[in-house]
């Protein structure tokens, strides 16, 4: 293959000596007086007075580069300098002498290989609702992978609302079990029914709780993807999980284009497009181990012992150039993987066409070149969606493919509505603050049954959601605070029942606050976006962005109200939504007060 859009390619990298990078963060800024300002490094305790435009100027210094491409940068950006980059390099340097700078040498050393540990067995989850022919499709798969005796248990948790698809799914179950390694347990209707009343019968003080984290009949109006997978969790307690979706293959498949060494963060992540299904499935070339084996391979384990595997040796500091250096800064290497992901192939398992506003410049040549145009191409949803090389994430999402591990205590998901796996991702790191994601460079087949329609012709303007508060979750995070798991759970839980406590008007405003920041970093993107496209010559993309422009700055000009949201009764009011708002805040934090106990309590009845 040649064209760009599908070929393979592996890219080694250089080999040139490793040069020093450095990174202004993680430092107390204290403003004395209009000329002074005395900034304080908590990684070392070094401090010194700064002038307060210079330190404006340090805080774009955040991501790990040599003083020379610092000072460039500076010079073209920092109007007291008036492009005078040997100024901006004198005084970095001054900073570093002075121990105000952080250097990359410093963070790859403190990243040290460790040894591997023992790590808890694990489980197989799949989530499915109403696609029994998903099922089949999806155990079939199983059956081919030689591996199923290794893992202690395998679990179909059916969350389906039509009897003869729980029938079905439960009579796929079964026979799965006669012709597998392992036999697998359907938990449907009643399963779930059981479990509920243990909880509540060992638990009764907490019983509101339970009942909005995993009780049905509380979310007759309301897709409830969270309640599965907090079912998953709850029989999981002490093992480490790996959860399928249901319109997934189990197998693991190499990415388009392979790079060597570890990223950090989300930056490698690429798409390349594929014109028709028979291309994308004669494309695929399978990695020489199983997606599940792949999953537990480092979940569980010691963050320098996934460092060094994932990068084939200890870190250099090259491969941090360019890196977020506050993300770096609190890794540490006994720190544990808590969550692993990997790629799609097929589906790209996103919420609509507009997330190409993030697409990176290579993946964008790819797009351009496709022969059905942008908007058909991503119409199609047919393509690959992954890391171009293994990335160590703080902040984890959710893949096709996720692998948790609950031998430690995580927090519950969210019920329902879309975003339950952002705000997982953030109570996780809220949580542990030593904990890391992986995500694997390679991928699984996602092949949606159902057609699914995006349009890049639909509405690009953000909204409110569960996606909000994680964010809020993350600004609020201050790692030098408790990382005592059970102590912020509950700081979450409190932070929950304060917010819910809020007047009407005050959550209108925060509702209308969030809506602005999420329009901001929106435009944020298109702007970048912009800036990189002025050598493309593809008129289309440049009305997209226009129009996107158009439509954001516009709603940033419009005032906007709960009652907008998706996912609402036509006709509902602000009135409504902000009580219904105030029970599932209170609910929610009745569940997460409860959490702790309802795990040690089903446990044990997941022993009997």
């Amino acid at each position: 293959m040649t064209d760009i859009s599908y070929s393979f390619s592996v890219t080694e990298p250089g080999t040139s000596a490793p040069v020093e990078r450095f990174a202004f963060t993680d430092c107390e800024l204290v403003r004395i007086n209009s000329d002074m300002c005395l900034v304080i490094n908590r990684l070392n305790g070094k401090q010194g007075i700064i002038a307060p435009h210079v330190v404006e100027a340090l805080t774009y210094c955040s991501r790990f580069k040599t003083i020379d491409e610092h000072a460039v940068d500076l010079a073209r950006t920092r109007p007291e300098l008036k492009g005078n980059s040997e100024a901006a390099k004198a005084a970095l340097t001054t900073l570093d002498k002075s121990g105000l700078l952080m250097r990359a040498s410093e963070i790859a050393a403190r990243l040290k290989p460790v040894e591997k540990q023992e790590v808890a067995p694990t489980r197989v989850f799949i989530i499915t609702c109403d696609r029994p022919a998903a099922v089949e499709r999806l155990l079939e798969s199983m059956l081919e992978v030689g591996t199923l005796a290794s893992h202690e248990g395998f679990y179909l948790i059916d969350d389906s609302r039509n009897p003869e698809n729980q029938a079905k799914n439960a009579a796929l179950v079964e026979s799965f079990s006669i012709r597998a390694a392992k036999t697998m347990q359907y938990i449907g209707p009643q399963q779930q029914q059981a479990l509920l009343q243990g909880l509540i019968g060992a638990l009764p003080e907490h019983e509101a709780g339970i009942r909005f984290l995993i009780d049905a009949e509380q979310w007759p109006r309301y897709a409830s993807y969270g309640r599965s997978r907090t079912l998953a969790l709850l029989y999981s307690v002490g093992y480490r999980a790996i959860v399928l979706d249901d319109d997934i293959l189990c197998q693991g498949l190499k990415p388009v284009i392979e790079e060597t060494g570890v990223a950090f963060g989300a930056g490698t992540r690429q798409a390349a497009y594929f014109p028709s299904d028979e291309i994308m499935m004669q494309l695929r070339q399978p990695t020489d181990f199983d997606a599940l084996s792949g999953h537990a391979s480092l979940l569980g384990q010691p963050l320098g012992y996934a460092i060094n595997q994932l990068n084939q040796g200890p870190l250099n500091p090259d491969v941090l150039a360019d890196t977020n250096a506050m993300l770096v800064s609190v890794l540490k290497p006994e720190g544990k993987v808590l969550i692993t992901q990997c790629g799609s192939w097929g589906d790209p398992g996103t919420a609509n066409s507009h997330s190409v506003l993030g697409i990176d410049p290579d993946s964008l040549d790819r797009l351009l070149a496709a022969p059905k145009g942008i908007a058909e191409t991503l119409a199609d949803r047919r393509m690959w969606l992954g890391n171009t090389r293994p990335g160590v994430l703080k902040l984890a999402t959710m893949s096709q493919m996720t692998g948790i591990d609950n031998s430690v205590l995580l927090p519950p998901y969210f019920p329902v509505f879309r975003g339950e796996d952002l705000l997982f991702g953030a109570m996780v790191e809220t949580m542990h603050h030593d904990g890391a994601a992986v995500e694997y460079d390679w991928c699984v087949p996602h092949l949606p049954l159902e057609k699914r329609k995006t349009s890049l012709r639909d509405p690009i303007a953000a909204k409110g959601g569960i996606g909000s508060y994680a964010g809020y979750l993350i600004d609020q995070l201050d790692y030098h605070d408790s990382a005592n798991p059970e102590i912020r759970l509950r700081t979450i839980a409190w932070d929950l029942r304060r917010i819910a406590g809020r007047s009407d008007d005050d959550l209108i405003v925060d509702y209308k606050k969030s809506v602005a920041e999420a329009l901001g970093q929106q435009l944020g993107q298109i702007a970048s976006q912009q800036k990189r496209s002025t050598d493309v010559s593809s008129q289309n993309w440049h009305q997209y962005l226009d129009r996107a422009k158009g439509e954001v700055e516009a709603a940033l000009a419009r005032e906007h109200y709960p009652s907008e949201l998706d996912e609402l009764p036509e006709g509902t009011t602000n009135a409504e939504v902000i009580n219904e708002f105030r029970d599932m805040a209170d609910g929610f934090a009745a569940g997460l007060e409860a959490w702790p106990a309802m795990r040690d309590v089903a446990a044990n009845l997941n022993h009997h």
